[in-house]
């Protein structure tokens, strides 16, 4: 079985939206006075004549009820009568200037069927080498959006692996074909679940809860330091990290995943226990953020290590004295920089908390 798949923003490109967003994922409607979205997608070519569509799913909340409309239009041709012109199907679709009103019309000659508050969807009797589909969302009291949406075809049925006397009466293999409709959709999901499922280890393509999962896997502690995109390229990397731990190369490494900058790391030649690290001004002027970055430097940090962090600024550059919390604050420029790339280094207090 094939599949078209919706789910990033080339695929709305291709299509044509009116009134909506698509933005980390998800379609919604803009807040800007209007209470509907409407989403067309491009045309699907099945590359088969008279193709049976199979199923078409979509993500979206449990309670959507009439908030999620669908309608699906089906051609033998790419091309429609327009205005008494032939023109294609996919130029009508992506022409902005026209408004939906009169697409629906315009499509009205290849209307199949429409759909009210469904996200699984199995495709009956919409037949056509070309398919399109028109999505209409409806702002409700909750937030309404959905996210990927996917086609499947050509139609399947289990209807074949039973005897034929269940097919002899068109009336009644319909209803034993949608009957079995159901179990199949189910039996197929988990089918596609375990073949795939490789892909949910990966940590390019699973999502967060199996990143911790993980994580923990590789031992990585304060794994909740970690945004989404960081920390998949983290549990990438672990392996190779854990090979370097304690090292200044696995810190560099490490804290260039973190702060998105190479850091610059200098030890003490006068006390082996002391390393100090240079960092970008900014994970330094809010205390919050800095027992954060202290918390993750801990995690590569060799034990009996001490550590003095200190902003990272352009040669030259004088860093004024500013404050970041009681007892902790950035010196002035007579407070002894390493040499002209290392500002001033922060002098804390009495800070056991940061260095838990």
């Amino acid at each position: 079985m094939s599949y078209f798949v919706v789910n990033k923003q080339h695929d709305y490109d291709c299509g044509c939206l009116y009134n909506g967003e698509y933005r980390e994922g998800r379609l919604s409607v803009c807040g800007d006075g209007e209470n509907s979205a409407c989403f067309i997608s491009r045309l699907y070519d099945s590359r088969t004549e008279n193709t049976e569509w199979g199923r078409f799913l979509v993500d979206a909340g449990d309670n959507v009820g009439a908030g999620l409309q669908i309608s699906f239009y089906t051609s033998e041709s790419p091309e429609i009568v327009y205005h008494d012109k032939n023109i294609l199907i996919q130029d009508l679709i992506s022409d902005k200037k026209i408004t939906v009103d009169e697409k629906k019309e315009a499509f009205e000659p290849l209307f199949q069927k429409r759909f009210v508050g469904f996200k699984d969807i199995l495709l009956y009797g919409i037949r056509g080498r070309y398919l399109f589909y028109l999505l209409e969302l409806y702002q409700q009291e909750n937030e309404n959006t959905c996210g990927d949406m996917c086609i499947f075809f050509p139609k399947t049925s289990w209807l074949q692996y039973l005897p034929a006397v269940y097919r002899q009466d068109p009336k009644e293999a319909d209803f034993s074909e949608r009957f079995l409709g159901v179990f199949q959709s189910f039996f197929e999901d988990r089918q596609r679940e375990i073949q795939n499922s490789a892909e949910l280890l990966h940590p390019v393509s699973c999502g967060r809860n199996m990143l911790e999962e993980l994580g923990k896997w590789h031992d990585i502690s304060g794994i909740y330091l970690w945004p989404d995109g960081k920390l998949n390229e983290l549990i990438r990397r672990a392996p190779y990290l854990r090979a370097k731990h304690g090292t200044v190369g696995g810190m560099k490494e490490y804290l260039t995943l973190y702060t998105g900058t190479v850091p610059e790391i200098r030890e003490d030649e006068n006390d082996m226990n002391q390393v100090t690290i240079a960092v970008p001004e900014r994970y330094l002027t809010d205390i919050g953020e800095y027992r954060l970055l202290l918390r993750v430097i801990t995690q590569m940090l060799p034990a009996g290590m001490e550590v003095q962090v200190i902003p990272q600024t352009q040669p030259g550059k004088t860093v004024k004295k500013v404050s970041i919390g009681v007892n902790s604050f950035i010196g002035d420029s007579e407070s002894g920089a390493l040499d002209r790339t290392f500002a001033p280094g922060i002098v804390l207090g009495d800070d056991r908390e940061a260095k838990e």
